[in-house]
């Protein structure tokens, strides 16, 4: 009996349930407050904006331009950076294909510049994108010879401008740095610590930046007792000659795309002629050249050099014996003397940020000065 009475009011329970349900549920699909149903919110669709890097760099290869000509990174304030060789016929196509593309991505084209040297011509873009994204392009092309037909004048060839050589010792441990010597858009020549830990990545962006790479070879310093104890790959003077022979000829391997060796410390090695004779007896015949870095005046290592018969000069001028930006600008002003007054000058100088500022804002002042910024390969004699 208790049963039966109690099934009624189940069933109006239940009634009331689903009723309130179904009301709740209309509540919410009409947007009103409902207590029990959320309306389900659609999330909004994640918007991808394109990458100029991505872009661009798709198009350099449509054009048959190879990965190994493109080198590209991000500087410190968030600005891509993207070096290309390219020759001007395809520097041409990529012109007309980038301004036709950026144009309907509503990108801005804020500078196109052509900056030449001796044997290149460089087109460098600043470009911005709508979501203020920056990237500078660099493009670098071989010059176009002049063609004369027989019995026309060719243009007349100025006489050699005096020439400076900057060597920038001590690469190999960063890759911002040789990113931003790239950069520069100079002549620079790049000498790389051997068994540097980036060694082979420096010597290959170098290489394919169009810059001059050489081995910075370690060798014992009078004073240095740290570096000479715990620099790897130095030559030091207790050695045999079997000895320095074998270390001479390991770290030649250690840096590719090698054209002449220079001095890194040294003012020990190159102040003993029979050492210093045994270090270039393993770069005689290599189609090496060398640059004695004179940390000592007591140093005869480019007399040997000479006497050898290897293509060899030294330096001139420290330019950052002092990381100070006034100084090095003093000391860049002083190479530019001496290279008017003697015909070259080289000089050796470390990448700082401070002397890569210097560079950056000042080298270009050699042409004020009617030089000419070469590699030291094309001063040594």
């Amino acid at each position: 009996m208790h049963s039966r009475r109690k099934s009624p009011y189940l069933f109006l329970i239940l009634l009331v349930i689903i009723c309130s349900l179904g009301l709740d549920y209309i509540q919410m699909r009409k947007g009103s407050s409902a207590y029990l149903f959320r309306p389900h919110l659609k999330k909004p669709a994640v918007k991808h904006e394109e990458n100029l890097g991505e872009i661009i760099h798709q198009y350099v290869l449509t054009l048959g331009i190879t990965e190994d000509a493109i080198s590209q990174y991000r500087d410190s304030e968030g600005i891509q950076h993207m070096m290309i060789m390219a020759s001007p016929e395809l520097y041409t196509d990529l012109e007309r294909l980038l301004d036709e593309e950026l144009a309907k991505r509503e990108v801005t084209t804020t500078k196109k510049t052509r900056e030449h040297d001796p044997d290149k011509v460089y087109h460098l873009w600043s470009i911005q994108g709508k979501d203020h994204q920056r990237l500078s392009l660099l493009v670098s092309s071989p010059l176009e010879p002049v063609i004369t037909t027989p019995g026309e004048k060719s243009v007349q060839v100025q006489p050699d401008r005096p020439k400076i050589a900057i060597i920038i010792d001590d690469m190999g441990n960063s890759l911002d740095a040789i990113y931003e010597i790239c950069a520069l858009n100079e002549n620079i020549t790049v000498a790389v610590l051997p068994y540097s830990p980036l060694a082979h990545e420096t010597a290959s962006i170098a290489r394919q930046n169009g810059l001059e790479v050489i081995l910075h070879l370690p060798l014992e310093s009078l004073n240095n007792v740290y570096d000479n104890n715990n620099t790897e790959g130095i030559i030091l003077s207790d050695m045999s000659p079997e000895e320095i022979e074998y270390a001479v000829a390991d770290s030649l391997t250690q840096v590719p795309y090698i054209a002449g060796v220079n001095t890194h410390m040294g003012s020990k090695i190159t102040s003993l002629p029979k050492a210093i004779r045994t270090v270039l007896e393993q770069i005689q015949g290599k189609e090496l050249y060398f640059v004695d870095s004179r940390t000592t005046a007591r140093s005869v290592a480019y007399d040997v050099a000479q006497e050898m018969g290897i293509p060899s000069g030294f330096r001139h001028v420290f330019l950052d014996s002092e990381f100070d930006e006034i100084f090095i600008r003093k000391q860049l002003m002083l190479l530019f003397r001496h290279a008017q007054k003697n015909g070259s000058a080289i000089a050796i100088c470390h990448p700082s940020p401070e002397t890569l500022k210097v560079l950056k804002e000042s080298l270009y002042l050699a042409a004020e000065y009617n030089l000419q910024t070469v590699f030291a390969s094309e001063i040594v004699q």
